[in-house]
């Protein structure tokens, strides 16, 4: 009896530090938006006015088009835990090969607990945009749900010479991603090896 509870308690604490790594708050997936929210989930944070549209302050947009209402609707799907509706509202854009949207099926492919599914999405967002660094933090967190803290430290080092630095969001929520993951880890390994 005592060792089921500590299993289901065991259970429940490493459930509240999965979701602790994967959190992803302050972090940017795309910069196409300027929305935000107060969620944990991630959200774009650049802000644009009438003067600069977005297209001409992201990258991505000025690189592959503007993608809609249809994407940040989908997108919004995905940031509001919709995770099925938003793949299918993302695959219905037919842009299999813009990297805005590739990231946001890796995320909500993530998020459904798929991490190496969510791989293949991440890595051909990368292929397509290699400065894309908010794929490159989403791609770290996926190393990160599956254990594989190298690759995850590699993704954090490429995200420091992307910006420049270690405080763009991105960096930031990733670098918390990975001392998380190193945390339920280690947690994990005390308790039952």
């Amino acid at each position: 009896m005592m060792r089921l509870l500590v299993a289901g308690a065991a259970a429940l604490m490493l459930s509240v530090s999965i979701a602790e790594a994967a959190g992803e708050s302050s972090s940017s997936s795309d910069t196409s938006s300027s929305s935000t929210t107060a969620t944990t989930t991630s959200t774009p944070t650049t802000t644009t006015t009438a003067a600069t549209p977005a297209a001409a302050t992201d990258p991505l947009t000025a690189r592959f088009g503007d993608l809609g209402p249809a994407y940040e609707s989908a997108r919004k799907l995905a940031e509001d835990g919709k995770y099925a509706e938003a793949i299918a509202a993302l695959n219905a854009l037919g842009k299999a090969e813009d990297p805005r949207v590739l990231n946001w099926l890796g995320y909500s492919t993530r998020k459904m607990g798929k991490a190496a599914e969510a791989l293949v999405f991440y890595d051909k967002a990368l292929s397509l945009a290699p400065d894309f660094v908010g794929a490159h933090e989403y791609r770290g967190e996926a190393y990160v749900m599956l254990g594989e803290t190298d690759k995850a430290k590699a993704a954090l080092a490429e995200i420091a010479k992307l910006c420049g630095n270690t405080t763009c969001p991105e960096h930031v929520a990733l670098a918390k991603a990975i001392e998380g993951g190193a945390k339920s880890t280690s947690w994990w390994n005390w308790m039952f090896n």
